[in-house]
């Protein structure tokens, strides 16, 4: 048994690694507020969205329409072209262009910086070459800022996104091995003579880690508040109802687990593999999931701490609401018949 477990492990990590360590940041979502609307600006926009890198959206109305993209997760850069750019670079007058980043994930954040940066110095040397026929330092230059983390600090970053994955691991881990212990032991056989039924059973097991859970996250919120001083900006109400269906569905993954594990051990290595490593590799907390590709991107796109990373980041990072983050909520909520029903239809399957 160990040795198989070994075996398996070694080759489910060598999955789990190859495709979710990547450090790669593609597909990143912009779009331009041109307040000079000319030639010029045209030109330098579309500079933009011909790089591989860059996945050009509508552009902007105005600074409430910037805001609103950006705090929603729609846009990772907004680029601002001054009004007057066109006449100030004819005149080699200095003009800057506004570049607003999302700095909530500090590692990214640096890269499509550099990303920017790149581009701009491309733009300029073309623009030099066609006008003078040589490179000549042009009067623009880019002004970045990085909105939400300003610092750019890692723990604003970090620790929004360390609840999620805590509260995934080990609730998950101890309702696994609540259940598991008890066919260890052989007590699981009085299931078989009392009128519970499976269902009732599972509920039974799980409601008192919901609740135990619930309470590790208060204390974890306040750990962020007071001692990492990562203050929570948006609504604390939407974060504890995204953190309660997300409760549910990682018990419900430890009654999954349960179900097909003999041993406490056995019980341990799947909860590890099913939600540890998942939620580190695919769901963002290190990498973007635009980033990904292939069977990583689908399982980052399903996997429920991807969204409760959007929720935790939104409601700590970018003072966001339930209003806000509703298109994340659907799919925690989706998450719970499905785990659960899973669940119930594998044992039943298993009685036959």
């Amino acid at each position: 048994m160990r040795g198989g477990l070994a075996l398996l492990g070694s080759i489910v990590l060598m999955f789990v690694m190859g495709f979710g360590i990547s450090m790669d940041v593609d597909d990143l979502t912009y779009a331009v507020l041109d307040r000079d609307q000319t030639t010029l600006s045209q030109n330098y926009a579309l500079n933009l969205s011909g790089s591989r890198y860059f996945v050009e959206k509508p552009p902007i109305a105005d600074y409430d329409d910037l805001d609103r993209r950006m705090r929603n997760g729609e846009l990772s850069l907004a680029i601002e072209i001054p009004p007057g750019f066109a006449r100030d670079v004819q005149r080699g007058t200095q003009v800057q262009i506004g570049a607003w980043v999302n700095g909530a994930m500090p590692q990214r954040a640096e890269t499509v910086q550099g990303y920017v940066q790149g581009i701009h110095q491309g733009w300029l040397v073309e623009q030099a070459r066609a006008q003078y026929g040589a490179t000549v330092t042009a009067p623009a230059s880019v002004e970045t800022r990085f909105r939400y983390n300003p610092d750019v600090k890692s723990l604003p970053a970090m620790v929004p996104a360390v609840i999620p994955l805590l509260l995934l691991m080990l609730p998950a881990m101890l309702t696994a091995l609540a259940v598991v212990r008890e066919k260890e032991l052989g007590s699981i056989i009085n299931l078989y003579v009392t009128p519970v039924t499976r269902t009732e059973f599972l509920l039974g097991k799980q409601a008192p880690y919901v609740v135990l859970a619930m309470i590790n996250f208060g204390l974890l919120a306040l750990l962020a508040v007071t001692v990492f001083d990562v203050p929570i900006t948006g609504s604390f109400t939407t974060l504890a109802l995204a953190t309660l269906v997300y409760c549910i569905v990682s018990t419900g993954i430890g009654l999954l687990a349960s179900t097909f594990t003999k041993s406490q051990i056995a019980a341990m290595f799947f909860t590890m593999i099913g939600t540890m490593l998942p939620a580190i590799q695919f769901a963002g907390m290190i990498n973007p999931v635009s980033s990904l590709k292939g069977s990583g991107r689908f399982i980052g796109e399903i996997f429920p701490t991807t969204h409760m990373l959007i929720i935790s980041r939104g409601v700590f990072s970018k003072a966001l609401g339930l209003a806000d983050l509703h298109a994340a909520f659907w799919p925690l909520l989706v998450a719970v018949p499905v785990v659960l029903g899973a669940t119930v239809l594998l044992l039943r399957k298993q009685d036959t």
